[in-house]
């Protein structure tokens, strides 16, 4: 029996305005029987001591402030502290609907051979936040797992993991940057059992201090081009998935063929995909608000408005476990 419904786990380094916005509605949405859960990486901005403030008021129930390896070292922590059946990820830059991950916890609750939940997450932009993206792709990636038993990657922010799952999924590798897509691809190459809500749990909130940014595109690319070609067991060492997956001399093949291929498409009225669908978002101006403080405030009223609209609705499919050794 667990003593929280919901554990979030939360880590953090150097980033306390952001991190202000985060607890400040995260502390405000907590339930009785939910706790909070926070790793600093050894703070010097004031972190420590914002913590310490929060936890000496009963606001956040555990905490640490330490030197760590980065970001999966952190979650790694604060997940062994935690003490709750469903673990909720939840970063320190970007935006969460409390309602719709209660939503979607409930259903894990209600189906326990369900391991780890995943949803629909946005992107706005701190510059710009009058338009928002839906990483449709990301839904396609799990319809993939779902239908193909592809290795696929996912944003992790949606991401909810039952605490008694972690002895098969395992914790975070400390040894990547992109602590998502490398856990991600991992469990999808395993057996475990994943499913999809259709709400948007997170918004991703791009801004300059972003592991992405910061990490540069090139890097990020390569990171998990190893990781894909390590969890994929479809590619191998032969020369020819060397060409096909590795060379990339099939993608600038492919490059100009797409525009004939797309025009063919709508011709015949085929249905395609055509990117991240582009939202705008109704941002107005207000007197006195950081930038910030709106990008905040834009991603809390999206994401309410969008769930309100649409109503939670949840795909998995039930996985069989099997020995690592065919046993």
């Amino acid at each position: 029996m667990s003593d929280f419904a919901i554990s979030y786990v939360v880590t953090t380094y150097n980033k306390l305005p952001y991190l202000r916005q985060v607890l400040g509605r995260l502390v405000a949405a907590r339930l009785a029987d939910e706790e909070i859960v926070v790793a600093d990486g050894g703070s010097t901005d004031g972190t420590p001591e914002y913590l310490r403030e929060l936890f000496e008021a009963g606001q956040i129930q555990q905490f640490v402030s330490e030197r760590d390896k980065g970001e999966s070292h952190g979650f790694n922590k604060c997940m062994l502290m935690a003490k709750g059946g469903i673990i909720k990820l939840i970063t320190d830059d970007d935006a969460f609907c409390y309602s719709a991950i209660r939503e979607a916890a409930g259903f894990m609750q209600k189906h326990p051979e369900v391991d780890v939940m995943m949803g629909y997450t946005g992107l706005l932009a701190l510059e710009d936040p009058r338009y928002l993206t839906l990483y449709e792709d990301v839904a396609e990636n799990f319809k993939r797992w779902l239908n193909h038993k592809e290795a696929v990657w996912m944003i992790g922010l949606p991401m909810l993991i039952r605490r008694s799952a972690l002895a098969l999924t395992g914790l975070f590798n400390t040894g990547v940057v992109q602590v998502d897509t490398e856990f991600t691809y991992r469990i999808t190459s395993l057996n475990v059992s994943l499913a999809w809500s259709s709400q948007v749990l997170s918004v991703r909130i791009e801004n300059p201090q972003s592991n992405f940014r910061v990490m540069g595109r090139k890097t990020s690319q390569d990171e998990a081009d190893r990781m894909r070609y390590f969890y994929d067991k479809r590619i191998g060492h032969s020369f020819a998935d060397y060409v096909r997956h590795k060379s990339g001399w099939v993608a600038t093949l492919k490059k100009p063929i797409r525009p004939i291929k797309r025009a063919l498409f709508d011709v015949l009225k085929v249905s395609q995909y055509q990117g991240h669908a582009q939202l705008e978002t109704g941002y107005t101006p207000m007197a006195d608000e950081t930038p910030l403080d709106a990008a905040f405030r834009v991603a809390d009223e999206f994401m309410d408005r969008y769930n309100a609209e649409h109503p939670a609705e949840f795909l998995y499919k039930s996985q069989t476990l099997t020995k690592a050794l065919g046993q």
